[in-house]
């Protein structure tokens, strides 16, 4: 089912995937969702039931008992196993529970409340009603690009401008610290590195050294985005290296 846009011409300030945690700084915590910046009208995506709706903190969630959370919150069930979920509303919403609604219908105004560090819309597409996060922009028709960045050309060549787009993420989400100029040391490695621990790099060893089992782990992290389909060896050749930059080309790394 495609869904419209819930926020049309905003931009998006945070994709879904990995991420450093804006509030607590936490490196790797996934967002499960899409933000969209600013305050504005937000859209129901597609037509449905409101399932649920909350004011100053989402009951849906593990963190509810520490009134740590969404702030106010609706979710919409669309049929069976697709429901969209929107956070951080500026006041309580005026839809209820029960109620039908039909794409473009107003949610409410973005906003700031839960945990939250400005206006903005946290998007959510689930697969059931308290979870089961799948990337939103897959839904979405007429959807914008998560940046205006240049597009990498894939040609399997680890050059400057590669790097110099995978320092940005590193920067953004893995902690590096460096100057982004494509060119790599150990503040870039030891970033690479850190991103590399969800998949199998031992958090411990970060030394910011170009070695097989940092390689390794950036190929695990590739093929279980499905990039890479070749052997995790730690032998960087073309089809890592262009996996890298189809990875960052669509903001998934």
């Amino acid at each position: 089912m495609r869904l419209s846009n819930p926020a049309p011409k905003r931009p998006v300030t945070s994709p879904y995937g990995p991420r450093r945690h804006p509030v607590t700084g936490q490196l790797g915590r996934m967002h499960t969702g899409v933000d969209f910046g600013g305050s504005f009208r937000v859209l129901v995506a597609g037509d449905g039931v409101v399932v649920h709706v909350a004011a100053d903190w989402d009951s849906l969630s593990p963190l509810a008992k520490r009134r740590q959370s969404g702030g106010n919150v609706v979710v919409v069930e669309h049929g069976t196993n697709l429901f969209t979920a929107y956070f951080h509303g500026k006041e309580r919403s005026t839809l209820a529970v029960g109620q039908r609604v039909q794409a473009g219908d107003t949610v409410y105004t973005s906003g700031t409340t839960g945990v939250s560090t400005g206006n903005h819309l946290h998007f959510e597409v689930r697969r059931s009603r308290r979870g089961r996060q799948v990337d939103p922009m897959a839904f979405l028709s007429g959807n914008q690009p998560v940046n205006k960045k240049p597009v990498l050309k894939v040609d399997g060549r680890l050059g400057r401008n590669t790097w110099r787009a995978w320092q940005d993420v590193l920067k953004k989400d893995w902690g590096y610290v460096g100057r982004i100029d494509g060119r790599t040391g150990k503040l870039t490695w030891s970033a690479v590195q850190r991103s590399g621990v969800p998949f199998g790099y031992p958090a411990n060893d970060i030394d910011g050294l170009f070695g097989p089992n940092t390689r390794r782990a950036v190929q695990r992290r590739l093929a279980k985005s499905k990039y890479y389909t070749g052997p995790i060896d730690g032998i960087w050749g073309r089809g890592t290296i262009s996996a890298v930059q189809r990875a960052l080309n669509e903001g998934k790394y």
